[in-house]
């Protein structure tokens, strides 16, 4: 438990702290603008590539579990196929190495991490923290979560504990979609394949701003 409180942990210092996961593009659309607008963009971003991210969590937690490498390098390719936008894959790769430098100081079994993707680099860094597949899952999700909500009220007008309500009224949807992916990894199923195009579009346009708070 101690260990997933700690990856969970905003402070830790995987290098999160300075993407918004698309909201900052999305308040300069004017489509995030309050609290609502703002749980409706989480909600959907959940859904689509959250959904992906946690599968490809409890995917690589396992396959790290039973020491298969080539499982691991084979998802490592699937999130780079999955990850239209160059910006944001470049992001999920800077993420990766940022969170396997980190957990490597508490785990140094981390350090033979040959993952290059955020997503897979964090069920592999799960495995090696004891956690399981689901609770590599619940991780991915929780952060499809925090990274709008943290950046948000550094773009608009809104309070940091009205912002984390939305963390709470979430919560069992990531709980439940954390179920779903660990059981397609369980019975061996195809990874899902969701997109949300526009947070791809919005990302290519927001790589070419000369002025932005956040990197994606």
């Amino acid at each position: 438990m101690e260990a997933l409180l700690l990856l969970a942990d905003g402070r830790f210092p995987g290098g999160g702290y300075a993407h918004s996961g698309g909201v900052e593009s999305a308040v300069a659309d004017g489509s995030v603008v309050d609290l609502r607008s703002l749980a409706e963009f989480i909600t959907g971003r959940l859904t689509t590539v959250g959904f992906v991210e946690g599968w490809l969590a409890a995917a690589a937690c396992r396959a790290a579990h039973e020491g298969d490498v080539a499982r691991l390098a084979k998802l490592d390719d699937e999130c780079q196929a999955r990850i239209l936008a160059a910006p944001l894959r470049a992001a999920s790769e800077s993420l990766g190495r940022g969170l396997r430098r980190s957990a490597r100081v508490l785990w140094p079994a981390v350090g033979s991490i040959q993952a290059r993707h955020h997503p897979v680099v964090l069920g592999a860094v799960s495995a090696a923290a004891g956690l399981t597949p689901v609770q590599a899952a619940r991780l991915a999700l929780h952060g499809a979560v925090m990274g709008p909500v943290s950046a948000a009220p550094k773009l608009i007008s809104l309070d940091m504990a009205d912002a984390l309500t939305i963390v709470a009224d979430l919560a069992e949807m990531v709980d439940r979609l954390a179920a779903e992916v660990a059981a397609l990894v369980e019975s061996d199923a195809e990874g899902p394949v969701r997109s949300a195009p526009l947070i791809e579009d919005r990302a290519l346009a927001h790589a070419t701003w000369e002025v932005r708070l956040f990197a994606t």
